[in-house]
């Protein structure tokens, strides 16, 4: 990781290449990691620094930042491996012993900045880990280190000398009792030293990292204070090139761990290496004494096998292959002669430094390595197969990792057994009952091997993988861990380690016992495919890369290895090493594929979108020429070809290419846009329009039947012409009876002129005597018996749909049109849709209903009659509805196969209606049901990393990958967080509603001897549940043949989701999500700040509003929250931090200080005084200001809103609910039902009960 003499120099190299220069130009890559992870987004740092004068460059330990004539300034930090690179000069402060290729842009970059002098000069970030970050603060440039994060970190040792004075780092060292190391690591303590700078200062001042930071003399604080000062300083002046450091210097020897002469100062002193701090450390014992206390973290035999996991190394560097001609034997790898032996030649290669891992979840395919073979015998002969392990959804864990130290021979607790010849055959035998799923036959059989040999490591690992299928996991982890302690060298132990945390989705674990595993044998495939495969789905890119890289070489003659680094390198943004990769495989092929290998076309296919990705289209073009006479995807490579001359310029060459898709496919829109943008025209010009008509004219005549020449021009014609076009259009289509005739035409009502042009045509139809005649009377032969029919059914949604509204013309139509044809589903569909409109949720249900028994074999009308049963809160007949198309066998039911089916829009909708029902469990269950889907989804990336490279199909792998990365984004995820956080704060702010199972409506209208009362009652019926829930479970527990157990859900009412103890916490869960993925939906926003603001975290709070005012600043939600903020920061019974007020302080400024918060309100009030939801957001300001004393005020204000022109069915259930949020009287509501009532007639939710 770049320390602070390495950013010293990129400060040095910015003053010498940028300061000064005006930035031309930016080229940004969208990272929502670098950029996201801290508040802002590629586009947004590249219109922030277009055009912008650099007048300075600026550090504060590992962080730095540019300071640009005018506010925003972009403000960096390295992370672990990111660095700044120039066209113009190399600012690498190490030189590697293979020069790196030249290339221009660098590999991983993440943003180019090119200043506007000739010759220009760009400056690009690049960062291969991603673990460094971009912000954009906004603020004055010398008020910068005032601001977040730099203001959280401690003083830079080499600019505010002033302040690190040895009595202020001695009274640092006083206050805390850590170790120095770690107190030195620290950057809220002390800026920019990191870990070789720490080691250096410690080193210089002849102090132990362990020892006890408040157990320091004043004179070794002095010498401490010097050394830091010292180091620091002169790295910085040095711009952190080792080769000119001091020759003193411990920095120029440390870094020979593991290699054959090094661990050693030129003088002949030791070198150690331990960990301090999670961090690994080099000691000169002889020169840095123990003066006090210390404290170590290095783990002893007695400890836990998991604490020595967790200090693994997750570097990805394999060990040393062995040499050709030897083999290791079962009986040599297990003898403890060379199990010493071989643990001491790992622990010499293990690497210097750590590097950091990716913290995701997933599940995988799984295998057991070599298993133990007998006297003689190598280990290879009992490979196992493939198989895969039971998976489960888990949450995301996220923990920096350690790094793992061999144990020392005096910490082995037991050396491997060798096997006999009979016990060896058992072990084969417990595999292959793994690998078949006779479980039972395995533990039968590993039993047998383990009478005769207890302590046998890798049949303790496989009788604890098999376990781990049965579902017994934590029986599972428990032997794994003795199997472990064992035979600490075993392949088998480390793998099987790996698979059971894979299978409990914690894929840092599993990536660590992998490489241990590899560390072990590194030729096994099975073990590198399965770290491979972890590694994609967490998306670490680079390790990735070397996985593939070194299962290639192993495999060269696989034609699966090569594409799948080409894509390995593609993913990580490295174009021209994915294009040499495929490259190279093609040189190395003695004969071409023939011309029916799908599998070679697809690779071609994908090296061509490598090359256009690039932005090198014409090389792309020429490469297509190449594969278009014997094309196997005849049609990808026509529209490949197509897009490619439109982009060069090659207009006529991409007419006759678009004509020939259109030839092709004339049904595909995107053909006709492509043709209109190579023939030059324009729909927004008026000279392209009659060129226009004329186009879609002469190919509408090619074909009679073809729709889409004759519904385009629709899009552009005005006017007359349109009035011609359009007749032209509906009257042919209402004579055949088109059922989808309106849904084809109603993307035109945005033009007020066309819809009106439409609804005088079709109302012309029915005025005319002759039904099938146009418009201006005209008679046409072949009258349709239909035609009527259709006119209707079209006015009938006409007047439905809310651009063109009149519920009770739609009625009328609709009557009229089931008059003449009364068991048409289409026409009653309608009706149910007009009943829906005016609100009775009832009447809507039953003429769905009635329209579903009209076709009760049509999947469709049944999932609309259960959609609308459920909107009219009827959960138990829509799931009913449901079961008509469903496994009713399947385990659960129903209600079972939906989820197996993964139908979030029942779950979506049986939710939401559970929570009109104040089912609150159940609502959660369905939400919850939603969650576990798209884990799923996320884990099925496990069934295409291997499936799509063996079959080739790698542009819809690479696809795949990318959606994957975006998938929580999806409106159903999103739509299910809110509605689950909102309950979860419900939960919060009525916890008594976790006792009331069918919710509690008059709970609170009751006095206390009445509450006890009711929650002792619902605490019984509860308990009475939930036994008899667990009885119903006990007896229909179901297993395999083989003794697996079946997944059974423990918690089918959803009682423990709504009993959780902390649920702004289980809130959060879906509050990351939804913030991370849907930034730009408002409602994710006002559900963030509605956690946070109950959780005390007032700055995150702060951010949501931001963020929301930033979408809409006059959002009613948006002012509410502002004032509740504002107001709860004013009515504080404790101050804030000083840190948290001065931000606070400096962000959130969306009320003016010179304005009191009833005079915001009443401004926002007049602003928006005839919008209904705006109004009620102004009242519940109001209430809160008031204390409650302005409530008949209010509910008098609330009650006009109903008379408002543009209040909608929606506003006046929103009153209804705040007139309970405000506890107001029965004649109040009853007032409001009555004037709703009048206006609604046919609502449901206002009918009299």
């Amino acid at each position: 990781m770049p320390e602070i003499a390495e950013v010293a120099r990129i400060v040095h190299y910015l003053k010498k290449h940028i300061v000064g220069k005006t930035i031309a130009s930016v080229k940004v890559q969208e990272d929502d990691i670098i950029y996201g992870k801290v508040g802002t987004s590629a586009g947004a740092f590249q219109t922030a620094m277009t055009g912008k004068k650099v007048v300075d460059a600026r550090q504060q330990g590992k962080y730095f930042w540019l300071v640009m004539d005018s506010p925003p300034h972009p403000l960096m930090h390295f992370g672990m491996s990111g660095w700044m690179k120039f066209n113009n000069d190399d600012t690498a402060y190490y030189r590697p012993a293979k020069k790196e290729e030249e290339q221009w842009p660098p590999k991983f970059w993440k943003f180019i900045l090119q200043t506007s002098d000739n010759p220009s000069c760009e400056a690009a970030f690049v960062d291969a880990r991603r673990l460094g970050r971009v912000r954009l603060i906004e603020a004055k440039a010398d008020d910068m280190r005032k601001t977040t994060p730099l203001k959280e970190n401690g003083p830079d040792p080499v600019i505010d000398r002033d302040i690190v004075t040895d009595e202020w780092l001695g009274k640092l060292m006083k206050k805390k009792k850590v170790p120095i190391k770690a107190l030195l690591l620290n950057q809220a303590n002390i800026s920019g030293v990191g870990n070789w700078v720490g080691d250096e200062v410690l080193y210089q001042a002849r102090i132990h990292p362990e020892q006890y930071s408040n157990t320091f003399s004043d004179a070794q604080i002095k010498q401490l204070h010097d050394a830091l000062i010292s180091v620091c300083t002169t790295a910085c002046e040095l711009l952190g090139e080792s080769e000119r450091f001091p020759a003193d210097w411990l920095m120029k020897h440390r870094w020979g761990k593991g290699k054959k002469d090094g661990g050693k100062l030129p003088n002949g002193e030791k070198i150690t290496f331990i960990t301090v701090g999670g961090r690994t450390s080099a000691v000169v014992p002889s020169r840095q004494k123990k003066t006090g206390g210390v404290a170590g973290d290095v783990p002893s035999k007695e400890e836990d096998v998991e604490e020595a996991v967790d200090q693994e190394s997750d570097e990805p560097k394999l060990a040393k292959k062995r040499k050709t001609g030897k083999s290791f034997t079962n009986q040599e790898a297990s003898s403890p002669k060379n199990k010493k032996k071989k643990l001491k030649e790992e622990s010499e290669e293990e690497p210097a430094e750590e590097k950091p891992s990716k913290n995701r979840k997933s599940a995988t395919e799984v295998k057991p390595s070599n298993g133990t073979a007998s006297k003689g015998s190598t280990s290879k002969s009992d490979a196992p197969t493939n198989t895969t392990a039971d998976s489960s959804i888990g949450r995301r864990r996220s923990a920096r990792l350690g790094r793992y130290r061999f144990m020392s021979d005096s910490e082995l607790v037991a050396m491997p057994q060798a096997l006999s010849s009979k016990e060896n055959s058992l072990f084969r035998q417990v595999v292959k009952s793994y690998e078949t799923k006779q479980y039972k036959k395995g533990i039968k059989a590993a039993d047998q091997v383990l009478r005769k040999s207890p302590n046998h490591g890798d049949t303790q690992a496989m009788k604890a993988l098999i376990m781990n299928s049965q579902g017994h996991s934590d029986e599972a982890f428990a032997l794994a861990k003795v199997a472990l302690r064992n035979d600490m060298k075993s392949q088998i132990c480390w793998h099987v380690y790996g698979i059971l945390y894979r299978s409990q989705k914690n894929y840092d674990e599993a990536m660590r016992a992998y490489r241990t595993a590899l560390r072990l044998d590194g030729d096994s495939q099975q073990i590198q495919r399965d770290l491979a495969m972890l590694q994609i789905q967490t998306r670490d890119y680079e390790g990735y890369i070397e996985s593939r890289l070194t299962m290639l070489k192993a495999k060269p003659n696989t034609r699966q290895n090569w594409t799948a680094l080409a894509v390995a390198h593609h993913l990580a943004g490295d174009l021209t090493k994915a294009e040499d990769v495929l490259v190279r495989y093609e040189n190395s092929l003695n004969n071409p594929p023939p011309r029916t290998d799908l599998e070679h076309t697809e690779a071609a296919l994908y090296k061509n979108t490598i090359i256009a990705e690039a932005g090198d289209y014409q090389r792309a073009l020429d490469h297509i020429e190449t594969l278009l006479k014997h094309p196997l995807d005849r049609t990808a490579v026509m529209e490949m070809r197509a897009q490619y001359l439109l982009k060069l310029g090659k207009n006529e060459d991409a007419e006759k290419a678009y004509r020939a898709l259109i030839e092709r496919n004339n049904a595909f829109r995107d053909y006709y846009d492509g043709l209109e943008n190579a023939l030059g025209l324009d729909r927004l010009k008026e000279e392209s329009i009659n060129r226009l008509a004329e186009l879609y004219e002469s190919l509408a005549k090619k074909d009679e039947r073809v729709d889409a020449p004759r519904r385009i021009p629709l899009d552009f014609l005005q006017g007359c012409s349109f009035r011609s076009a359009a007749d032209s259009y509906l009257k042919p289509r209402l004579n055949k009876g088109i059922p989808s005739l309106f849904a084809n035409v109603k993307a035109l009502y945005k033009d007020t002129s066309k819809l009106q042009t439409i609804e005088e045509l079709v109302n012309s139809y029915l005025e005319k005597s002759a039904m099938n005649g146009s418009a201006e009377g005209e008679t046409k032969a072949g009258k349709s018996d239909k035609f009527e029919e259709s006119v209707l059914y079209f006015l009938a949604q006409h007047y439905n749909y809310f651009l063109s509204r009149d519920l009770e013309k739609a009625t009328s139509f609709i009557d009229r049109a089931l008059e003449k044809n009364p068991k048409s589903v289409d026409f009653n569909m309608t009706k149910a849709r007009i009943f829906k409109n005016y609100g009775d949720t009832e009447k809507a249900a039953a003429a769905m209903n009635h329209a579903r028994e009209l076709d009760e074999k049509d999947r469709y009308i049944n999932t609309k009659c259960a959609k609308y049963q459920l909107r009219n809160n009827q959960n138990d007949a829509a799931l009913e509805t449901m079961s008509k198309f469903t496994r009713n066998e399947t385990t659960g039911g129903a209600l079972g196969d939906l989820k197996e089916m993964q139908c979030l829009w029942y779950f979506i909708e049986d939710g939401e209606a559970f929570v009109r029902n104040e089912k609150y469990n159940l609502a959660l269950k369905r939400f919850q049901t939603i969650y576990d889907i798209f884990d799923i989804w996320q884990e099925d990336q496990f069934d295409f990393h291997n499936f799509s490279l063996k079959k080739g199909q790698i542009r819809a792998y690479v696809n795949l990958i990318r959606w994957e990365d975006y998938l929580r984004g999806h409106p159903f995820f999103s739509r299910a967080a809110v509605s689950a956080i909102k309950i979860y704060i419900l939960l919060h702010d009525r916890p008594h509603l976790a006792s009331l199972v069918n919710g509690g409506a008059d709970f609170e209208n009751l006095d206390e001897n009445e509450k006890k009362k009711a929650l002792k009652k619902a605490k019984k019926e509860q308990e009475k549940q939930e036994k008899a829930e667990a009885e119903k479970q006990a007896t229909n527990k179901k297993t395999t043949a083989d003794g697996e157990v079946k997944k059974e859900d423990l918690d089918p009412k959803g009682l423990k989701l709504l009993q959780t103890k902390e649920p702004l916490e289980d809130a959060t869960k879906w509050v990351n999500f939804v913030l991370q993925f849907s930034p730009k939906m408002i409602e994710a926003q006002n559900v963030g700040f509605e956690v946070y603001i109950r959780k005390g975290k007032y700055l995150l709070a702060t951010r949501c509003l931001l963020a929301a005012s930033k979408l809409d600043p006059e959002n009613p939600s948006l002012h509410e929250q502002t004032i509740r903020l504002q107001h709860t920061l004013n009515t504080l019974s404790e101050p804030l931090a000083p840190k948290v007020s001065e931000v606070l302080k400096e962000t959130f400024k969306l009320v003016p200080a010179d304005t009191s918060l009833p005079s915001f309100n009443d401004s926002f009030y007049e602003r928006h005084s005839q919008s209904a939801p705006h109004v009620r957001a102004a009242l519940k300001v109001r209430q809160l200001l008031t204390a409650d004393q302005s409530r008949p005020q209010n509910e008098k204000e609330l009650l006009n809103t109903l008379s408002f022109p543009t209040v909608a069915l929606a506003d006046a259930k929103e009153g209804l609910a705040l007139l309970s949020e405000w506890k107001s009287s029965r004649e109040a509501k009853d007032a409001y039902l009555e004037a709703a009532r009048k206006i609604w007639p046919q609502a449901t939710v206002f009918k009299k009960s």
